[in-house]
């Protein structure tokens, strides 16, 4: 019985529950790549706009002022040359049509602008509630692999204790399975990682010293009966 024991702990020692499935990847929200292309064409009509303003403009703080704005919105985007030369037109012929035209253009693209950025809002709360159904799903699944080894762990000590004489090491394995079992309340900690690998390690070790005890022991009671054979 003691081998068979034994051999029980070894299967503990060298197997382990199949690694769960690695949590899904965030998916990135398209919508903000549409809004951030979307910001980028109104700064580089804004810039090109200034652009085409700056010459009309007097020297002195005003010219300044719009100048260091070209400057700012130019880190963002680039003015562009069509656009800076359809503002010139509008300027030098004092076209009043084209600048209610452009007003209009510019309403219409705060309107977008705006539905675009709730889009992207929304977008944003679906993935970050799927991200968290998902990482929930996950710990289960972890939870559960985690308890059954457990489990097993805890019925292998449970089976030395009742089968064999060395009943410290085997409520060391039924320790370490009862900590594995036990492990639900660490899936909201900071520490889960490492409350997770510390428990599969000092559960691990308590099953290595339960073995290398047990040979030290047969060692013993072998060394022993040899002894007793010469003295006969």
């Amino acid at each position: 019985m003691r081998y068979i024991v034994i051999a029980f702990l070894l299967t503990g020692c060298i197997s382990k529950p199949q690694p769960p499935p690695a949590a899904p990847a965030k998916v990135e929200n398209k919508e903000k790549d549409k809004y951030i292309e979307k910001v980028e064409a109104i700064v580089s009509d804004s810039a090109s706009a200034l652009t085409a303003v700056v010459p009309v403009l007097d020297k002195g703080t005003v010219r300044e002022v719009v100048e260091a704005q070209v400057t700012r919105l130019s880190g963002v985007a680039k003015p562009s040359v069509a656009k800076t030369q359809e503002f010139q037109k509008i300027i030098a012929t004092n076209d009043k049509k084209g600048v209610e035209k452009d007003k209009k253009e510019a309403s219409k693209v705060e309107a977008e602008t705006d539905a675009l950025y709730a889009m992207v809002e929304q977008k944003d709360y679906e993935l970050m509630e799927a991200h968290t159904r998902a990482d929930a799903e996950f710990k289960q699944k972890v939870l559960w692999q985690f308890s059954t080894a457990g489990l097993g762990l805890f019925t292998i000590g449970l089976l030395a204790l009742a089968f064999t004489p060395f009943k410290k090491s085997a409520g060391t394995v039924m320790a370490g399975g009862m900590l594995a079992m036990a492990s639900a309340w660490i899936f909201d900690s900071t520490w889960f990682i490492w409350i997770v690998g510390g428990s599969i390690g000092i559960t691990a070790l308590s099953i290595v010293y339960a073995i290398v005890k047990n040979n030290k022991s047969k060692a013993k009671e072998d060394a022993k009966a040899d002894t007793e054979e010469q003295r006969e």
